[in-house]
Formats: structure tokens, sequence, C-alpha cells
């Protein structure tokens, strides 16, 4: 369970990122937060492991107050937390198998780490991690060679490799055309179903939220302003989150396939 308790965020420029929130978050759902640039959709993921301190209120992670951990208890979180950028975070300059080695650094020892020496049951797992986004014949292939969308199915395998208790996706599909887009939504999707783990994903487009989601939370100016399920976003809810009426050009024309 992830509890937000009246959170705020409040930036050293006096920008309001989150403006007292308060959520609930079941374990296993899949959630997709919606909004603008600056509504407070990133602070609002990134708070969850911390990596946006919380200003005031409480925030809960499985029983673990985020707001007043120290920084070892952060630690400690992080390793159940996993995190997937818009950006992949990859090291190119290796192989895909030891971008995904890198999600075990949590539970590998520091000296076995240095080495490069993880052992053949982290190989394992990191071997189950690709095949469950499809890339596992990537492994060897450096990844720098890899083509966007295959560098963000790498991520996703690099933080199941992590074998976490909580996934966050911050943007992670802004920077891919709307098929690969929808590709990586699906993958993400198929194993939060087959996993069970509890999914925050953000993304500004409410037409990809509508396929995936379990749950919408839509965001404006640091504030919750629609947390329904994917059949109740109609054209009212649209403007409550984007601040206009829908248009045709907001219309997604792609098709998004059988959800799985």
């Amino acid at each position: 369970m992830i509890t937000f308790r009246d959170v705020s965020v409040v930036y050293p420029t006096g920008t309001k990122g989150l403006d007292g929130v308060t959520l609930e978050i079941p374990d296993g759902q899949f959630v997709v937060v919606v909004g603008l640039s600056g509504a407070g959709k990133s602070t609002l993921v990134r708070a969850v492991n911390g990596l946006v301190p919380v200003t005031s209120g409480e925030l809960e992670v499985n029983g673990q107050r985020v707001d007043s951990a120290s920084k070892r208890e952060l630690r400690r979180l992080r390793a159940r937390v996993g995190m997937i950028f818009q950006s992949f975070n990859l090291v190119t300059r290796v192989s895909v198998l030891k971008n995904v080695l890198m999600g075990r650094l949590a539970r590998t020892s520091t000296l076995a780490t240095l080495v490069g020496a993880y052992g053949a049951a982290n190989r394992e797992i990191a071997f189950e991690a690709l095949e469950r986004v499809g890339i596992v014949e990537k492994a060897y292939v450096r990844a720098s060679q890899l083509s966007g969308g295959q560098q963000q199915r790498v991520a996703i395998a690099r933080v199941l490799a992590q074998q976490p208790d909580v996934v966050l996706a911050d943007e992670p599909v802004a920077s891919l055309d709307p098929p690969t887009a929808n590709a990586v939504m699906r993958d993400l999707r198929r194993v939060q179903r087959e996993l069970g783990i509890t999914t925050i994903v953000n993304l500004h487009f409410l037409d990809l939220a509508k396929a995936y989601a379990d749950r919408i939370i839509g965001m404006r100016a640091g504030k919750v302003v629609f947390d329904g399920v994917a059949a109740d976003a109609d054209d009212a809810v649209f403007e409550q989150i984007y601040g206009r009426s829908l248009t045709a050009e907001d219309v997604s024309t792609v098709d998004v396939g059988p959800i799985l």
C-alpha cells in the first residue's frame, strides 16, 4: 500500500510540485498519472522513492515512512522500488545483460559487483527478466546498438531483475513514436499482471492512460483533479485535467491492439 496524507512538495524556487495530495494506492494496482507539463506528475512519482523530498504531510510505502526516512532507510526502500526513466539510463558501452545485472546491485556484495562476479543465480534472474520483455536474444549486444524501444525494454528488464514490490515509470514512452510507445505500455501492463507488482506510470496523454490503466489519476497545478477508472475519463474529465475541451487532434489514431 502506498499512502499520501495531505502531501505537499515545494521546490527551492517556491514552485509547488504537490499541493495537499491525499491518495491510497493498493498493492498490485496499475495506476497512470496524467496531466500537462508542470502539473505535478513527475513530482508525485518521484516522491514515492524519496527522489523528491516531501515538504509537509506523510508518505508511506508498505509501512515505511518516506517523508521522515533516514538516508539508510531510503537506500533500503529504493532496493524495493524500481524506477524506469524516460531517458532509459543505460550504460550504452556495455552489453544488455550487464545493464540488466545492475538491477541486482542492492542484493549483491560490493566486492562481487566490483569484479563483475554476479554469480549464476543473478544471471538466471537477469535472463528471466529479458525473456519477460521479449529481448533475450539481445543479451550480448552492446546497449548502444539498440533502438529506443529496445533500450526501454532493457530498462524494464533491469527493474524486473531488482525484484521490486513497486515499479515507478516516469514518462517511460515520451521519447518514443506512438506504435513503440504502445508496445512498451503493453509490456509494462503484461508484466504487472503476471507478477502483481504495484505500478505507477506518469504520462502526458489520456488516450494511453485509458487504454492501459486500472486507475487514472489526473493532476493539475499540483492537485489531484480526477481519480477514477478509465471508463469515467470522459470529455468533462479531459477539460478538468487539461483546462480545455477535447478536440479531434487529441484523439489517438493508433491501434493499441489487444490488452493482454
